[in-house]
């Protein structure tokens, strides 16, 4: 099973103050590229970065291996940039896409690893922790066009998932993103 792993990173992070894509993890590592490790650690190949507010300092964060993903439309809002992931070749060839918020520093390995083993072409699988919908999601490839077709308006995942017959899989911190400075781990 082929599955595309996405980091969906364009926002500008007005909270946060900064994008969150530029936050630094101790090590010194960007929230960016150590979501994308995650994604490539877990099995995700290859892996995309959506960039947009500060897209080029967000880029220089990234390792060379990690594909950045330019959301020219970021500020229209979160579904700017799942719509322009989603539009990718690398998401059109894969048999499923998992995404995953950049500010989710409390999601690891396992919990990544739990949403893939739902991976099939026709899965519609989301994080859950505490009965609260997260990250990260799964959309096999059956449902890409659809869902890229109701981000289209800037509207996110949240909306197409409404409804859906989607598999919940509990992955601790998937609810838990970080908004502002108060938030940090």
């Amino acid at each position: 099973m082929l599955v595309t792993g996405v980091v969906l990173a364009a926002g500008a992070g007005r909270r946060m103050g900064t994008p969150k894509g530029l936050l630094r993890r101790r090590d010194g590592t960007s929230w960016a590229a150590a979501t994308a490790g995650l994604l490539a650690a877990a099995g995700c190949d290859p892996v995309l970065v959506t960039v947009g507010a500060q897209a080029d300092r967000v880029r220089a964060t990234l390792p060379t291996h990690v594909q950045a993903v330019e959301v020219p439309d970021w500020s229209r809002g979160p579904g700017a940039g799942v719509a322009r992931a989603l539009a990718e070749p690398a998401v059109r060839a894969a048999d499923a896409v998992l995404l995953l918020l950049v500010d989710l520093p409390h999601v690891d390995l396992a919990g990544v690893q739990a949403v893939l083993r739902s991976a099939t072409r026709d899965a519609l699988v989301r994080a859950v922790d505490g009965g609260r919908p997260g990250h990260p999601v799964l959309l096999g490839r059956d449902h890409v066009d659809a869902a890229a077709a109701a981000c289209a308006d800037g509207s996110g995942l949240r909306e197409f998932l409404a409804g859906r017959d989607v598999v919940p899989v509990t992955v601790p911190g998937a609810a838990a993103d970080a908004d502002s400075p108060a938030d940090l781990p």
